[in-house]
């Protein structure tokens, strides 16, 4: 199984990546990365071209674009175009960032669910001894005490404002599930658009000779 990179900014053994995950055996399409610095990179492509891209680092330092098309590699050290990609990819960034951000905060949601849900499993576990012990009261022949009797209200009201706070957790939990999935549509978008534009700068680099083959 090849593994691939999402459109959104991940890290992978401590390597930065932001970009779009293309097939590793589309050898006719073209995919691009730049080597920004030795920890991070802005890519389209999977892990194998990732490596390809990164045995130049030595060679090149910081600063420069890996591309491959039509089976040929190709390398480019022209600043102003890796300044110009750079550009094209600030709008994915920023709104992975705020991906990771809404992430972030669900997870924290989360474990306040998780929490609540413990509490009301140790309530359930005091109402169902309470309940065996005022049956063999029954059984016995004793009158409920009135202590049992509030502590059992008291209970109850708190397993009440534990099942709210679960309620307004879970509607922000649905909130912000709508606004991911709608960042995952614009990030899709916005991944198409910058392949696109990429396109058209590599397509340039390669008419104008700034594009080296790789030897």
């Amino acid at each position: 199984m090849t593994a691939t990179l999402s459109a959104r900014t991940l890290v992978f053994s401590s390597l930065i990546l932001i970009g779009t995950s293309v097939s590793a055996h589309d050898d006719d399409g073209m995919v691009w990365i730049v080597v920004r610095d030795e920890n991070t990179v802005s890519m389209h492509g999977d892990i194998k071209d990732l490596e390809k891209a990164r045995k130049r680092f030595a060679e090149l330092g910081p600063g420069y674009l890996w591309f491959r098309k039509d089976g040929k590699e190709y390398i480019v050290r022209d600043g102003k175009m890796i300044e110009e990609i750079e550009e094209l990819m600030r709008p994915q960034e920023e709104l992975g960032q705020e991906q990771a951000r809404l992430g972030q905060r669900q997870s924290e949601l989360g474990m306040q669910q998780a929490r609540l849900g413990r509490r009301q499993a140790e309530l359930g576990e005091e109402q169902a001894r309470r309940a065996l012990a005022e049956a063999q009261r029954d059984l016995d022949g004793k009158r409920p005490e009135r202590r049992n009797r509030e502590e059992e209200r008291e209970i109850e009201k708190t397993e009440a404002e534990l099942s709210r706070v679960q309620e307004t957790i879970g509607n922000e939990q649905e909130k912000i599930g709508r606004e991911q999935e709608k960042m995952g549509r614009e990030q899709e978008r916005l991944a198409k658009q910058v392949q696109r534009k990429v396109e058209h700068v590599i397509e340039a680099s390669l008419r104008n000779g700034t594009a080296q083959p790789v030897k």
